[in-house]
């Protein structure tokens, strides 16, 4: 083992993109009333829920989207009850700002990926705050988790060897002078990166009308065991009650 960091000495964030990442199935629809209007109820529904049901509240969340969809962004949220202080929603010209305001005072940033429309475990950030960061360790990486069907209801135990479940770690003064991790090809890239594994299914990975490119079998860099697949509701909604 190397040089261990204890544990008030980082400041975690979860990173959100909502709609501020141009993506192949979504590089028009994401500005628009409709698409904003289903993600954030599927945000509602399922994200913000994981979030604030964290056994740790301490952690900052912030949801990045695009400065053109500020007006329908605020027009969504009003709908809902407000947001916790540490949930925000930040238009991506003052996300970096966002990130190095909170970040004064500590010695290591925990830089989380979520998408909006995902779960992590409710004792995920409970589980980074007890992480001992070994020297060089620069990534934390959740390889199994769900993947939970959400329009027929069935749920099944998930493996990607690395996926857009994980944990950047930097020194927060490197952060702050620019530095950042090159994931060349996205999130396989991550598993490249000098990096410790968390064994528990910390996450569930929801597939939905809305995101057209996920479906409920396995694929390249992600696994979904079929015998396993649970369809009973009752054992469906106790699975779930662990991460939301």
């Amino acid at each position: 083992m190397g040089q261990t960091v204890g544990k008030g000495k980082k400041k975690i964030i979860v990173g959100i993109a909502f709609n501020s990442k141009k993506l192949t199935y979504n590089r028009k629809k994401r500005f628009s009333k409709r698409w904003i209007k289903s993600r954030m109820k599927i945000f509602m529904k399922y994200t913000r829920r994981s979030l604030q049901r964290q056994t740790n509240q301490g952690f900052d969340a912030l949801i990045e989207y695009e400065d053109r969809s500020r007006k329908h962004i605020k027009k969504q949220l009003r709908k809902y009850k407000k947001l916790p202080r540490n949930i925000r929603f930040i238009p991506k010209s003052m996300y970096q700002r966002s990130i190095k305001k909170r970040l004064k005072g500590y010695r290591y940033l925990y830089l989380v990926r979520l998408d909006s429309d995902d779960l992590y475990r409710r004792s995920y950030i409970q589980q980074l705050r007890n992480h001992r960061r070994r020297k060089g360790v620069k990534a934390i990486i959740n390889q199994n988790g769900y993947m939970y069907d959400s329009k027929k209801k069935r749920i099944a135990p998930m493996y990607a060897k690395s996926p857009a479940f994980y944990t950047l770690i930097y020194k927060a003064k490197r952060y702050l002078r620019g530095k950042r991790y090159k994931l060349r090809g996205g999130h396989p890239a991550v598993i490249r990166l000098r990096h410790d594994k968390l064994r528990l299914r910390n996450y569930v990975h929801i597939i939905h009308s809305g995101n057209t490119t996920s479906k409920f079998r396995s694929k390249r860099n992600k696994i979904i065991d079929k015998r396993r697949v649970v369809k009973d509701r009752r054992r469906v909604r106790s699975i779930l009650s662990s991460f939301m």
